[in-house]
């Protein structure tokens, strides 16, 4: 449309002009009397041609500027277009190196992490295999001491040897088929209930898939020392849970029980210690826990490694209190942040401290008190009397398998 109108307008001005030579033509005569009849149309020619020719020039130098116009433009164009490129490469680079360095970052987390369970693996194998052994030449030798001298009388002691090696065969198999699960029961907070915080537990299935509770092996496995193995192993499901969680509910925390056999495992230890150091984002996740007889009974070695967890962002907790004359002020420069009380003891009023005044005198070194052990709303409702702001037992929750969707991980 532009185009034609274009056109309209130099076809009208080509007419003006044409309108102009026929005036001179018809006015020159009256002007210069003296001009010869022919002269007349020789000059209003002459008009129309040269601004024919004005006209001609003036559209030659409106399209050479026109055009270097849109040359301009389209240089201009080009160098954004150039310059736009340039963000595009540069962005695309510094997404590329930050997907490498996650993915750097997430396969030196897997590489340590399946260092540490090799560690594992290897001391299931050596352990477990070596009490296996053990325990079968032990059963042999009994069996002759009572063929020969005993009689029948140790008849019973024999059928427990026997259930004794078939729990230990049970527990040693399934750890070298990742038959050990993770459990998780409920912290919540008072008086709302609320899910706060997980303790963790481990339970050992059988070849049936039958569960096997701590009640029945765990004196095996202290004997056999497969305890630190089964808490390192539990410790590392906690991993497995937090980095599927993600960022999502970043408050949520899960208690992990470290016994004394692990702290004191001269080659496991040292590793935990390490691994936990170069994953210290672990440490709003996770919070250890430990008994009261363990706590103190810590090593010099021991407090000095948990005290380096600690300055990292690290938090401890303190379970099956039995002595209620408790330092505080000592527990919390050992970076323990949780104390838990049996609501039996608490109502019982077993410590110095009055129920009353007893969330204060935690509150005031900053740790937090949990009472656990509630199995019914008696318990609670007395609870509550003391104003108490966490609880754990039966009431609001069994441990549930950690992929049972009713925890809502």
């Amino acid at each position: 449309m532009r185009q034609y109108m274009n056109i309209l307008a130099h076809i009208l001005i080509l007419a003006s002009y044409a309108v102009v030579a026929v005036l001179v033509y018809l006015v020159s005569p009256e002007i210069f009397t003296s001009m010869a009849p022919g002269t007349s149309m020789v000059l209003g020619a002459a008009v129309f041609l040269v601004s024919m020719q004005l006209h001609g020039l003036y559209i030659f130098r409106m399209g050479r500027q026109d055009m270097a116009s849109r040359l301009m433009d389209l240089h201009q164009d080009y160098q954004m277009s150039l310059d736009r490129l340039e963000e595009v490469r540069l962005e695309l680079q510094k997404h590329e190196e930050k997907i490498n360095r996650a993915d750097f970052s997430q396969n030196a987390e897997i590489i340590s992490e399946m260092r540490v369970l090799q560690t594992l693996l290897n001391q299931v194998v050596e352990k477990s295999g070596k009490r296996l052994t053990d325990h079968v030449a032990n059963e042999e030798l009994a069996r002759q001491i009572s063929s020969s001298s005993l009689g029948t009388g140790l008849a019973d002691q024999e059928g427990r040897d026997r259930s004794d090696e078939e729990i230990l065969r049970i527990m040693h198999y399934a750890l070298e088929d990742n038959r050990v699960d993770l459990y998780l029961q409920p912290i919540v907070a008072l008086p709302s209930r609320r899910v706060v915080y997980f303790e963790a537990y481990s339970r050992v299935r059988d070849e049936r898939d039958n569960v096997i509770f701590p009640s029945q092996y765990i004196q095996l496995a202290e004997d056999s020392g497969l305890v630190g193995t089964l808490d390192n192993l539990l410790l590392f499901r906690c991993i497995q849970v937090i980095r599927r969680l993600g960022p999502r509910k970043p408050d949520l925390r899960f208690f992990c029980n470290i016994s004394s056999v692990s702290l004191n495992d001269q080659e496991f230890f040292p590793q935990f210690i390490d691994f936990m150091l170069e994953n210290h984002e672990l440490a709003d996740r996770l919070v250890f826990e430990f008994s009261q007889q363990d706590v103190m009974r810590h090593s010099a070695t021991v407090a000095r490694s948990l005290a380096s967890l600690g300055r990292r962002g690290f938090r401890f907790s303190m379970d099956k209190v039995f002595d209620y004359n408790i330092d505080l002020g000592d527990l919390a420069s050992r970076y323990f942040r949780y104390v838990k009380m049996d609501a039996g003891a608490l109502l019982e009023q077993e410590a110095d401290i009055h129920p009353d005044d007893i969330k204060e005198a935690f509150a005031r070194y900053d740790i937090d008190l949990i009472i656990e052990k509630i199995e019914d709303e008696q318990t609670i409702l007395e609870v509550l009397d003391f104003g108490m702001d966490f609880g754990q037992g039966y009431l609001f929750g069994e441990p549930r398998l950690s992929s049972d969707p009713s925890l809502n991980l």
